[in-house]
């Protein structure tokens, strides 16, 4: 399956459900995330809405939209939302492969939202990168 594809957030929620030790894998996050991916194969954008609960992964939904575009600058809803990271592509796969880590990473990416929500878990975001990596995945 392909890197930030449909069948990857199919498989994700999948997996989740089927893995019962997953949420303490995740250390119990709880956030309402968007993460965009910019620049991603086929000229695309790509957002994921990520909603978990104490390390449960609730829901998943992709938006894709031709590159570049108004995901990269649309006003965050904080009614829904607690934080939204964007970054490119190529970084988004380095940090799943852990070829890159969160704070070599920190330049390259665009935070809005909560911060201080965000970096107090972390640990459980580093984790559902790895979660995403166990996954049969092309690049």
């Amino acid at each position: 399956m392909k890197f930030l594809s449909q069948e990857m957030i199919d498989e994700m929620l999948k997996q989740a459900e089927a893995d019962p030790e997953l949420p303490s894998k995740l250390k119990g996050l709880t956030i309402r995330l968007l993460m965009v991916g910019t620049d991603c194969p086929g000229n695309e954008d790509r957002q994921y809405s990520i909603i978990l609960a104490d390390g449960k992964l609730i829901n998943m939904e992709m938006e894709t939209q031709p590159a570049p575009s108004d995901l990269r600058t649309a006003p965050l809803d904080k009614t829904k939302y607690d934080s939204r990271v964007i970054c490119p592509y190529e970084t988004l796969l380095d940090l799943v492969q852990e070829k890159m880590s969160m704070v070599a990473a920190l330049g390259k990416v665009t935070i809005d939202g909560d911060l201080p929500k965000l970096m107090t878990q972390v640990e459980g975001f580093i984790a559902l990168l790895q979660f995403m990596n166990t996954l049969p995945l092309e690049y």
